[in-house]
């Protein structure tokens, strides 16, 4: 315990010898005044929200709803806009003594690929430009028998002319025998 002194039984606030006068009144008017500042708020009766008009239940209502339409949107987008680079439409041509081999498909890498009568694949992907690719008879790579395979870069599979092959790899063939003049 702490040895405090004890207030006297007639302290007065603002009346000590020595010190000013608070005024008349000092000291006699009590600290609890009469009227209140504030008004007493009644207590409203508690009213129960039904579940569906909870705050949280309409904030996950709305996320949920968000969420399936952005999975909507995302499968949408993901179905329009497949990503495989697919070779398709390959044309062969002979072009003033050239074979000219032309093909739909997006803007990427692809790999070319001359297969011989016995099968052997030379590659000449550096012939390529974009989705077309000239081939100088001079150079020896073609004659009558030879077919080319078009298949998108980065293929790491045999070179096969098999229909079913290539259109797991993405790619298409064509033969010199079949090239419009």
């Amino acid at each position: 315990m702490t040895d405090r002194p004890m207030p006297a039984a007639n302290a007065y606030v603002g009346r000590s010898p020595g010190q000013p006068s608070l005024g008349a009144h000092a000291g006699s008017r009590s600290l609890g005044g009469g009227a209140a500042v504030l008004p007493e708020l009644a207590d409203a009766p508690a009213r129960e929200r039904r579940w569906w008009r909870h705050p949280a239940f309409i904030v996950s209502m709305i996320l949920t709803v968000l969420a399936l339409g952005a999975a909507v949107a995302w499968f949408v987008v993901a179905a329009v806009t497949d990503s495989a680079v697919r070779v398709s439409g390959l044309h062969a041509t002979v072009e003033g003594g050239n074979l000219h081999l032309d093909w739909s498909g997006p803007d990427a890498e692809y790999a070319l690929y001359a297969v011989a009568a016995d099968g052997t694949a030379t590659d000449l992907t550096q012939l390529v430009s974009g989705t077309e690719a000239w081939v100088p008879t001079a150079l020896g790579y073609s004659d009558e028998s030879t077919c080319f395979v078009v298949r998108p870069g980065g293929v790491d599979a045999d070179v096969v002319l098999d229909a079913d092959d290539l259109e797991a790899q993405g790619g298409a063939a064509a033969c010199v025998a079949d090239a419009a003049s």
